[in-house]
Protein backbone atom coordinates (compact mmCIF):
# COMPACT_ATOMS: atom_id res chain seq x y z
CA UNK A 1 0.00 0.00 0.00
CA UNK A 2 2.79 2.42 0.82
CA UNK A 3 5.78 1.17 -1.12
CA UNK A 4 8.14 4.04 -1.82
CA UNK A 5 6.51 6.38 0.69
CA UNK A 6 8.65 8.26 3.26
CA UNK A 7 9.44 6.24 6.40
CA UNK A 8 10.36 7.24 9.94
CA UNK A 9 11.82 4.33 11.93
CA UNK A 10 11.73 4.99 15.67
CA UNK A 11 13.72 1.90 16.65
CA UNK A 12 16.63 2.95 18.85
CA UNK A 13 15.27 6.47 19.42
CA UNK A 14 14.84 7.90 22.93
CA UNK A 15 11.39 8.69 24.26
CA UNK A 16 12.34 12.30 24.95
CA UNK A 17 13.00 12.80 21.21
CA UNK A 18 9.63 11.39 20.10
CA UNK A 19 7.63 14.63 19.93
CA UNK A 20 10.27 16.41 17.87
CA UNK A 21 11.00 13.49 15.52
CA UNK A 22 7.37 12.66 14.75
CA UNK A 23 6.27 16.29 14.48
CA UNK A 24 9.15 17.18 12.15
CA UNK A 25 8.62 14.09 9.99
CA UNK A 26 4.91 14.76 9.53
CA UNK A 27 5.49 18.47 8.91
CA UNK A 28 8.25 17.78 6.38
CA UNK A 29 6.03 15.34 4.45
CA UNK A 30 2.65 17.00 4.95
CA UNK A 31 2.22 17.44 1.18
CA UNK A 32 3.54 13.96 0.43
CA UNK A 33 1.08 11.62 2.14
CA UNK A 34 0.85 8.77 2.89
CA UNK A 35 3.88 8.19 5.10
CA UNK A 36 4.89 5.30 7.34
CA UNK A 37 6.03 5.53 10.95
CA UNK A 38 7.60 2.42 12.43
CA UNK A 39 6.90 2.49 16.15
CA UNK A 40 7.78 -1.06 17.00
CA UNK A 41 5.51 -2.38 19.72
CA UNK A 42 6.27 0.54 22.03
CA UNK A 43 3.03 1.79 23.61
CA UNK A 44 4.79 5.11 24.18
CA UNK A 45 5.72 5.64 20.49
CA UNK A 46 2.32 4.40 19.30
CA UNK A 47 0.57 6.84 21.64
CA UNK A 48 2.78 9.77 20.62
CA UNK A 49 2.25 9.00 16.94
CA UNK A 50 -1.53 8.92 17.33
CA UNK A 51 -1.52 12.11 19.43
CA UNK A 52 0.49 14.08 16.86
CA UNK A 53 -1.46 12.67 13.91
CA UNK A 54 -4.74 13.80 15.51
CA UNK A 55 -3.26 17.25 16.20
CA UNK A 56 -2.72 17.61 12.43
CA UNK A 57 -6.22 16.31 11.57
CA UNK A 58 -4.72 13.28 9.84
CA UNK A 59 -5.50 9.59 10.17
CA UNK A 60 -3.34 6.61 11.09
CA UNK A 61 -3.84 2.89 10.75
CA UNK A 62 -1.68 -0.13 11.50
CA UNK A 63 0.08 -1.17 8.30
CA UNK A 64 -1.60 -4.57 8.49
CA UNK A 65 -3.43 -6.72 11.04
CA UNK A 66 -0.26 -8.76 11.47
CA UNK A 67 2.00 -5.69 11.86
CA UNK A 68 0.81 -3.47 14.69
CA UNK A 69 4.26 -1.87 14.98
CA UNK A 70 4.08 0.15 11.78
CA UNK A 71 1.51 2.86 11.06
CA UNK A 72 0.39 4.47 7.82
CA UNK A 73 -0.39 8.16 8.14
CA UNK A 74 -2.73 9.70 5.57
CA UNK A 75 -4.88 12.72 4.91
CA UNK A 76 -8.20 10.94 4.78
CA UNK A 77 -9.89 8.03 6.42
CA UNK A 78 -10.83 7.06 2.86
CA UNK A 79 -7.61 5.95 1.17
CA UNK A 80 -6.31 8.21 -1.56
CA UNK A 81 -8.73 11.08 -0.97
CA UNK A 82 -6.96 14.46 -0.83
CA UNK A 83 -7.98 17.57 1.06
CA UNK A 84 -9.95 20.11 -1.04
Amino acid sequence: MCSGCPVLDLHGERHYNADYLIEKFISDHFDNMPVRIITGYSDFFIGKTKEIVLRHNLFCYPESPSNQGSYLIMESQWFGKKRP
